[in-house]
């Protein structure tokens, strides 16, 4: 192509190619200026939902302003060829570096710092990478280093996660939530935690010779211990690398304790944004308006309303003062008014961000008492609505979160984002209510909406259909979730609950397996397994299980639930 022209682009070499397509050098024709241009594969582009998606996340991922992050100018068209334009970063991958073996301590954690803070910025947009690994952090001007491809890393990994043999390069940076088929910021913060312990130890922290093995012993093994690949790295930093790569999510830091952490270590800031320096703290009175913008309608009425006055000169005067009240009314009407909105809702974004982080530390209290700050100053904005109904869930107040829940979709009935994300909950509250007709409806126009972000709709109506007496579709609905996300245990271990309802154990017995292979510390599959077993008469097997979910942590509702399911079997011990 090196030569061609596209839109008002001058196509110059071939960089590469990569799971979403080739990358070609251009020149910007219209403002003159160096760019990648990243050519979406034709298979990618050829499935209509993956392709809004991928549009979609890109166009978010452009709102990003970081040092540290690779910018996505625009989205584009020519024909059929569907391409992303974006900052043109020249030098050499992380990969690159890492080959000539383990780095200076301080240069790692250097860039191990400046990459938890690109992370941090975009998680506090709600917008997780999904594909950290050296091949996507490049070197730019100043030695910077960059983190490429924000938003367009979900088609990528599907599309090579679809290819058998060719998940290697990304098998090793997979956290073990990203393996079952679910994520979130936290996997972002693993795959950081397999970077900074390559970049010391020159290797993994984990073996195999190939991805199903890889990704086997990510999901169950501990990784070697750094300090035995690197005997003089630090104590403290030994600690953080292991902190990152913890199997469960919830234990690891957020990329922004991460960069704090790694800031102090270096002994250098991390980089940050320009917005993210200006104050946040909220000034609980606003300032107060002047009397002439706050001139009411009815009162300019009653000065038009007077009589006309003797004087010529007096007559002037009032047609004076009624101009200057009509402009200054008018003016901040049409002014002043939406430039005060704009700075409103510009707080209330930066408060709201600070509300997830505390929701992302289960922080409850503090995420309610924040995000309520952010509707004081933006009421219409149904992002901070959908995070502060997640808190007020946690805080069993569901009540509070239904009612901002349908009030964010009255705002936001276009955005599929959050027409998706407050539907689920919807529908998981009313299914946890034994409302199931009305579950239903909520479950199934989330996943009309949206049906590939995450597993959890399809468990839940998987669930409320079969409850309902409905386990043929039931069934259905699974089975596309299982499509999509093949080895969640939680869609393998409802396809089993679908199976004991339709009075099939041979077959429960069959997905109840598999859900205990993927993920063994999982009590109700265990629970339903004994179910299951006494059904078909093996009672020893069945008490087995039956022991092992009794051993194992579960909610006390849960357990009074399947208590009452397996009433009669003779399991009570």
């Amino acid at each position: 192509m090196d030569g061609t022209r596209v839109t008002h682009f001058q196509v110059g070499r071939m960089l590469g190619r990569g799971g979403m397509g080739e990358v070609y050098e251009a020149r910007d024709l219209d403002l003159d200026r160096p760019v990648a241009l990243k050519f979406i594969a034709p298979d990618l582009a050829a499935d209509a939902e993956n392709l809004t998606r991928f549009e979609r996340e890109a166009r978010s991922a452009a709102a990003l302003n970081h040092p540290n992050i690779a910018t996505l100018y625009s989205f584009e068209r020519e024909g059929e060829r569907r391409f992303i334009a974006m900052e043109l970063v020249e030098g050499d991958s992380l990969r690159e570096r890492i080959r000539r073996g383990p780095m200076p301590i301080p240069d790692a954690l250097a860039v191990g710092r400046d990459v938890a803070a690109a992370l941090a910025l975009a998680h506090r947009r709600g917008i997780v990478h999904r594909d950290i690994k050296p091949e996507n952090l490049m070197f730019g001007d100043e030695h910077r280093i960059k983190v490429m491809d924000f938003g367009l890393a979900r088609a990528a990994l599907a599309s090579r996660l679809t290819m058998t043999g060719s998940t290697l390069g990304t098998a090793g940076y997979m956290s073990p939530e990203l393996i079952r088929g679910s994520s979130g910021p936290p996997t972002d913060v693993f795959a950081l935690g397999v970077v900074l312990y390559e970049m010391l130890a020159g290797r993994l922290p984990f073996d195999g010779d190939n991805p199903m093995t890889l990704m086997f012993t990510i999901a169950n093994e501990p990784p070697r211990p750094l300090r035995e690949a690197r005997p003089d790295v630090p104590p403290a930093v030994e600690a953080l690398v292991h902190r990152l790569l913890e199997k469960d999510p919830e234990k690891r830091p957020s990329a922004a304790d991460a960069a704090r952490e790694l800031a102090a270590l270096t002994g250098v800031a991390a980089p940050i944004a320009r917005n993210e320096t200006e104050e946040l703290e909220v000034e609980r009175r606003s300032a107060p308006e002047t009397e002439m913008a706050t001139l009411s309608t009815a009162r300019t009425q009653a000065i038009l309303s007077l009589p006309k006055p003797r004087w010529r000169f007096r007559v002037t005067w009032l047609q004076a003062v009624i101009a200057l009240a009509l402009f200054a009314f008018n003016f901040y009407w049409f002014a002043l008014r939406p430039r005060a909105l704009a700075q409103r809702h510009d707080v209330a974004v930066r408060l709201n961000n600070m509300g997830h982080d505390a929701l992302q530390r289960n922080n409850w209290t503090g995420a309610a008492d924040t995000l309520g700050l952010a509707l004081s100053k933006d009421p219409r904005y149904a992002q901070a609505m959908v995070n502060l109904a997640t808190a007020y869930r946690q805080m069993h107040r569901d009540d509070v979160a239904d009612s901002l829940l349908r009030l964010a979709l009255r705002f936001k009935s276009d955005d599929p984002t959050i027409v998706s994300s407050a539907e689920y909950n919807l529908g998981e509250s009313d299914l946890r209510g034994g409302a199931l007709p009305s579950a239903i409806q909520h479950l199934q126009t989330s996943l009309r909406v949206d049906s590939t972000s995450y597993p959890e709709p399809y468990i839940a109506l998987g669930t409320a259909l079969t409850r309902n007496g409905r386990p043929a579709e039931a069934r259905v609905v699974v089975q596309r979730g299982l499509n999509h996300f093949a080895r969640d245990a939680r869609l393998l271990r409802t396809m089993g609950l679908v199976e004991l309802d339709d009075k099939r154990p041979d077959q429960a017995l069959i997905w109840l397996g598999a859900a205990l292979q993927s993920e063994p510390a999982l009590p109700i599959a265990h629970a339903l397994r004994a179910e299951a077993l006494a059904r078909l008469g093996r009672m020893s097997e069945a008490r087995a299980d039956w022991r092992a979910y009794l051993g194992e942590s579960a909610e006390p509702d849960e357990r009074s639930k399947m208590l009452e399911r397996v009433k009669g079997f003779g399991l009570g011990l």
